[in-house]
């Protein structure tokens, strides 16, 4: 009896202790001898570089090992590795259970993770070093031109053979981030409804939801922020008035370099009917503030606190919203001459 009472709990322990190990990802270095700092990025879309430290996971490195404890997050991650003056970077795709670090002819690796190994696979595939250095680039010459072109076709190409694939997913939301709503809806049916709850497909699913609910012709979103003053600007209370809404930020060159535009239009608008509504994006409260100071804008400026530039869909700033008098979105995306001409033109037709 009393060995089987003993065998019984030994069972739980070892069952407990599995449990603690599968249900957290842990990451453990076993790099070559040297002391130093890791620090694993977070997966998230970050708006500062306060958030993205309050969202990392850091530890320090003895004799070449580490051990570090993430979330389950079944996501991509940027792991920085600085050993004195050696540096390195890996991409880690997590999942619940062990991951080691090790190093392979100089190159960092990661064992025991399926999906990691997958991630991994795709890349190499893909020929994704190559792509990376490419894929800003405004100039292309034929050869690079032709790893862009071959990086889109291997892409779709995977699609086909692995629809359930949540490391192929993440490097489809890298590649069609902003991408319009046709687009989205080719990936998300590209891939496996058993996979529609992940991660990278969620977000690409409510990029496309957030698309079409600013889409033109649509009514703009209803909000309401705080102006410099503290008091509440809403965006219902410019009805009946045409207006330009604004997305920028005090760090966003382009953006300032926008300001002397629109303070000409307001000036030659103001009086038909126009309004302009500057929304920062801005986490930093005392920046936003200094370049309101700065830039002298004479209309209403609210910051973001309240996530509305996803609601509106923003994946990049500057970004301008035309709304007419009704709460309509009219047009989108304006820059340059093209804000004064659209503005012209609807003004002319009251």
């Amino acid at each position: 009896m009393k060995f089987s009472k003993l065998f019984a709990f030994m069972a739980l322990v070892t069952l407990f202790s599995c449990s603690k190990v599968t249900d957290k990802c842990i990451i453990k270095g076993q790099l070559s001898g040297g002391d130093g700092d890791v620090v694993v990025y977070p997966y998230q879309e970050v708006q500062s570089m306060e958030e993205s430290d309050s969202l990392s996971y850091k530890a320090k490195i003895v004799d070449g090992k580490f051990e570090l404890e993430l979330d389950t997050e079944l996501a991509c991650r940027s792991m920085d590795i600085r050993m004195g003056k050696e540096f390195k970077r890996y991409s880690l795709f997590s999942e619940p259970g062990v991951i080691t670090i090790t190093e392979k002819e100089g190159e960092l690796v990661g064992e025991g993770s399926a999906l990691n190994d997958e991630y991994h696979e795709f890349l190499n595939k893909l020929n994704y070093k190559a792509y990376n250095k490419l894929k800003y680039n405004k100039t292309l010459s034929a050869e690079e031109q032709a790893i862009v072109d071959n990086y889109n076709s291997t892409l779709w190409s995977l699609s086909k053979d692995y629809s359930t694939s949540i490391p192929l997913s993440r490097l489809f939301y890298e590649k069609y981030w902003s991408a319009d709503v046709d687009t989205f809806n080719m990936i998300i049916k590209a891939f496996s409804k058993d996979i529609h709850a992940s991660y990278y497909i969620q977000k690409m699913i409510s990029r496309r939801d957030n698309q079409q609910r600013v889409a033109i012709g649509k009514q703009a979103p209803l909000f309401t922020l705080k102006s410099v003053d503290g008091e509440d600007i809403s965006l219902e209370g410019y009805r009946g008035k045409y207006l330009l809404v604004d997305f920028w930020a005090s760090w966003c060159g382009p953006c300032r370099a926008g300001i002397p535009n629109l303070k000409e239009i307001y000036k030659d608008y103001k009086a038909q009917g126009l309004e302009i509504l500057s929304v920062s994006t801005d986490t930093d409260e005392k920046a936003w503030l200094k370049a309101v100071e700065k830039e002298q804008m004479p209309w209403n400026q609210v910051r973001d606190t309240k996530s509305i530039s996803d609601s509106y869909n923003i994946t990049y700033i500057p970004m301008i919203f035309l709304i007419d008098p009704n709460g309509k979105i009219i047009d989108k995306g304006l820059h340059g001459e093209a804000i004064r001409n659209r503005v012209e033109e609807v003004i002319a037709k009251k």
